[in-house]
């Protein structure tokens, strides 16, 4: 493999992942925010009076469309788009490293395997993605940890 076709992997990988991560953004801060123990979203959705006349509130989960609909409501459209810089400053060299990876390492397991097989593929795969990981994890705690940053969120219906 040539150093241009190493740069045309990179700049691909470079340019889908930004791509990528510009359009699914709001998903992430969405996923994280369910997953987020950190972060309190919760709903009182019903009032069951007893005999006695107290209250019990049942508490339920939050569903993606819910919490999408309060971080809306009470942060903005542009919240939606919090880590985004992280996001694609780690997404545009993951994806470059991947690319390129990838490709070296299956040209290299091509001279050991049969060419292009599913054990070519597979190991290349894991190796880019390992090394992908690797490099860029820093970017993604960042990432993580501003998605995060918005005040605790109380969701009532």
């Amino acid at each position: 493999m040539t150093q241009r076709d190493t740069l045309v992997h990179l700049f691909a990988g470079g340019c889908g992942g930004t791509v990528g991560a510009i359009l699914t953004c709001p998903l992430e801060v969405v996923k994280t925010r369910l997953q987020s123990s950190s972060v309190t979203l919760y709903i009182s959705e019903v009032q069951l009076n007893t005999m006695a006349g107290a209250s019990v509130n049942r508490v339920v989960s939050p569903g993606p469309l819910h919490c999408l609909k309060v971080i809306l409501e009470k942060e903005g459209p542009r919240s939606l788009f919090r880590g985004l810089g992280p996001n694609i400053v780690g997404v545009a060299p993951s994806r470059a490293i991947y690319f390129a990876a990838y490709s070296n390492c299956k040209e290299k397991l091509n001279g050991v395997f049969d060419p292009d097989s599913t054990q070519v593929h597979m190991i290349s795969a894991a190796m880019a993605g390992f090394t992908a990981i690797t490099a860029t994890n820093p970017i993604w705690l960042i990432k993580t940890r501003l998605q995060l940053d918005a005040r605790i969120i109380e969701m009532k219906s």
